[in-house]
């Protein structure tokens, strides 16, 4: 049997935790609670991924507008002003609120940033985005609005599966993040169960001290050893660290 072909997320430590990589072409989910550092790894994916390993990407946000996301990766040095004026990134602004009248993205007869799209229109935006830099890599932040679209949870599953599938063939290697506002986890939702690979952003407390850990829930085609490892956001962006205690005694 082939071996799954991977690529580097620029991701500190992740890879090794990966044994070398995320599989290509797959959609991987990442959830978390607000704060917890999902779009920071999905800036960090996309940028180093353009600025290192000379692969395109695609940011698609749902949620606040795509001035707001590149403003906060500044913070890590990660112009994505830059990367798009370059022609290495496609920043896709499909939030609810759009404050230039006109500026709106229009779509199978919907208007994207509306109630009035789903996901067949979004695929089509985002082949569009791909074709224009020749992308590799895509992050959806997140998919809970366009969900409220469809009647009822089984048309949306089947509405995602194809949306999934549809990325894959795009040979776009993806990163869906979503949110969840509970300490610990007890349903997921169809991005997370439908994905081929899913990372849960946890923060355990203990003695009035948080400690960020995440947990490879899945991951199709890698053997992961130590599912559950350390991570911190630090100036450089996202740090996994495998080696380390996820419960670590401050220093004195």
């Amino acid at each position: 049997m082939s071996e799954i072909a991977k690529i580097k997320t620029g991701i500190t430590g992740l890879d090794e935790a990966l044994e070398g990589g995320l599989p290509r072409n797959y959609v991987h989910s990442v959830t978390g609670a607000p704060g917890a550092g999902k779009t920071v790894m999905g800036g960090q994916f996309l940028y180093r991924g353009a600025s290192q390993y000379a692969e395109n990407g695609v940011y698609v946000s749902l949620e606040e507008p795509t001035y707001s996301f590149a403003n906060n990766m500044i913070r890590f040095n990660w112009n994505m002003f830059d990367l798009e004026s370059q022609g290495k990134l496609v920043m896709v602004d499909a939030s609810p609120q759009q404050e230039e009248p006109g500026g709106e993205l229009r779509i199978r007869g919907g208007v994207l940033g509306t109630e009035k799209f789903d996901l067949d229109g979004l695929i089509g935006v985002i082949a569009n985005a791909r074709k224009r830099v020749a992308a590799k890599r895509c992050v959806i932040d997140s998919l809970v609005s366009i969900a409220g679209v469809y009647r009822s949870e089984s048309e949306f599953k089947f509405k995602l599966l194809q949306f999934y599938r549809a990325l894959s063939e795009l040979e776009l290697t993806t990163l869906v993040l979503t949110e969840y506002d509970h300490s610990v986890v007890d349903t997921f939702g169809p991005e997370t169960i439908l994905a081929q690979g899913s990372f849960l952003l946890h923060t355990f407390r203990e003695k009035d001290m948080t400690f960020p850990a995440l947990e490879i829930q899945k991951m199709r085609g890698v053997r992961v050893h130590k599912r559950i490892v350390a991570y911190r956001i630090s100036p450089e962006g996202f740090e996994v660290k495998p080696q380390e205690p996820i419960f670590k005694e401050p220093q004195q």
